[in-house]
């Protein structure tokens, strides 16, 4: 090989290394500083662009969002210069417990690309406490920062996941297989009568977490009806939810659970839909209490979410406060309340959501934007489409049947729906407003309570 060849080779190879460099993710440094010194270095490094992407008030609604693999806002961790995806690195590592270090940072979507597939949020700055860093991507919602103003634990709801074992009884390799397994050994360590009260129907959708008010019953069998020996396995279970967290932060969090009852005053619920391939196995429970959910959901694999405070009455709620909400509202409410709003914001005549896609309720008494954001955490966009009404979703046939009637099957109607929904066609039109955001607006023109 000539010079000329040799020069070419090696800059080639120092191209592909820079790009190496730039697609691998840091690993964390050996000796890791505070939570509260990383975040803080971390927020100062950031350039005004960046900042601009990364940084929200204490109170913006984002502080609030609890779902899972949903771009929450923030900025790109990738797209951050290295050493500030180092930074990420270690914050990362510093907010989780030993256990934690080795189950978050090797989930399946996180294994190779590691911070590189999550968005960074500040929510303030860490100079002037309170504060909190989220760390959002494929089955995580990583809050650091410690408790929130309100007295959440973490923060606010974590969530965590883990794809291996996809659809396979028993979840095969997934991360958090041990919890399953102490889930299930919960369930067959109860007597006859005791499974009959624990197990349920069909599961709640996966981010309804929301605490309960002090008068709703919590489904379920009460921990504090079950034997000795159940009752330790329940609190084993408590434990290993909350080992993937930091020493500080879970000793609040028991705090939270002891003066509410402890573990004896929750409740624990299975589901009949979370037996996977008639195993016998039940992979989605539940343990609830009066300011406490822990909703561990392991089919077809596992999102699981945390939610604990110190007073069920004082939940996580932040931004603008909408109004104050006379009843809870939910489930068929959530979705007439959504078609509302999109015919009020686009000017169409109909409005169409599937009541499948609402993923949560508005409990009784204040409502603030925050609570929006987790009513419709998709963070979906409104679309106008133009249906014949022989082509409209027979739900929506059949709520407009019920109301009049029926839909001229000729006629062509301008119909209001968001990104995700079937009956939007190639012809459909972005509307350039989040359902979020024209559910707020509705609300704030028209209050709670309208029908």
């Amino acid at each position: 090989m000539n010079r000329r060849g040799a020069l070419a080779l090696l800059g080639a190879a120092a191209g592909v290394g820079l790009v190496g460099r730039r697609l691998l993710p840091p690993g964390p440094s050996g000796a890791l500083a505070s939570t509260h010194d990383l975040a803080l270095d971390l927020f100062r490094s950031l350039d005004a662009e960046s900042r601009a992407h990364a940084c929200v008030p204490y109170d913006d609604p984002l502080r609030q969002y609890h779902n899972r693999g949903v771009p929450a806002g923030g900025v790109s961790v990738f797209s951050l210069p290295r050493e500030q995806r180092r930074m990420t690195t270690d914050l990362l590592y510093a907010g989780l417990s030993e256990p934690g270090r080795s189950r978050i940072p090797d989930e399946y979507f996180v294994k190779y690309p590691g911070v590189h597939v999550m968005k960074l949020l500040f929510c303030s700055d860490p100079a002037s406490p309170p504060y909190q860093v989220l760390l959002t991507g494929p089955h995580l919602n990583l809050r650091i920062g410690g408790a929130s103003r309100e007295g959440v634990a973490f923060g606010g709801p974590q969530v965590y996941g883990d794809q291996r074992g996809d659809s396979e009884p028993g979840l095969p390799g997934n991360l958090y297989a041990f919890q399953l397994d102490i889930g299930h050994r919960l369930f067959t360590s109860m007597t006859a009568d005791q499974r009959g009260r624990a197990l349920l129907p069909s599961a709640p959708i996966q981010t309804q977490i929301e605490l309960r008010d002090a008068d709703e019953p919590i489904p379920g069998v009460a921990v504090s009806t079950l034997g000795a020996a159940s009752r330790a396995i329940a609190s084993e279970l408590v434990e290993g939810v909350l080992s993937t967290y930091p020493d500080d932060d879970v000793a609040f969090a028991r705090r939270c659970i002891d003066e509410n009852g402890g573990v004896a005053g929750m409740f624990a619920s299975f589901y009949r839909d979370g037996e996977v391939g008639g195993s016998g196995v039940h992979q989605i429970f539940r343990l609830e209490g009066p300011s406490s959910v822990l909703y561990f959901r392991g089919a077809p694999h596992v999102h699981a979410f945390v939610n604990v405070a110190m007073r069920a009455g004082a939940p996580l709620s932040v931004g603008e406060l909408l109004g104050v909400n006379p009843a809870a509202i939910e489930g068929a409410a959530v979705k007439a309340l959504f078609e509302r709003a999109m015919r009020e914001s686009t000017g169409a005549e109909l409005a169409y959501y599937d009541a499948s896609g609402v993923v949560g309720r508005l409990r009784r008494g204040p409502v603030r934007s925050g609570d929006i954001y987790n009513l419709e955490s998709w963070q979906d966009t409104v679309h106008v489409s133009e249906v014949k009404g022989a082509d409209l979703p027979e739900p929506l046939v059949d709520d407009l049947r019920s109301r009049g009637p029926s839909p001229d099957p000729r006629r062509v109607y301008r119909v209001a729906g968001v990104s995700s929904a079937e009956l939007l066609s190639l012809s459909s039109q972005s509307h350039g407003v989040m359902l979020r955001d024209a559910t707020i607006a509705y609300v704030k023109a028209h209050g709670l309570s309208s029908g």
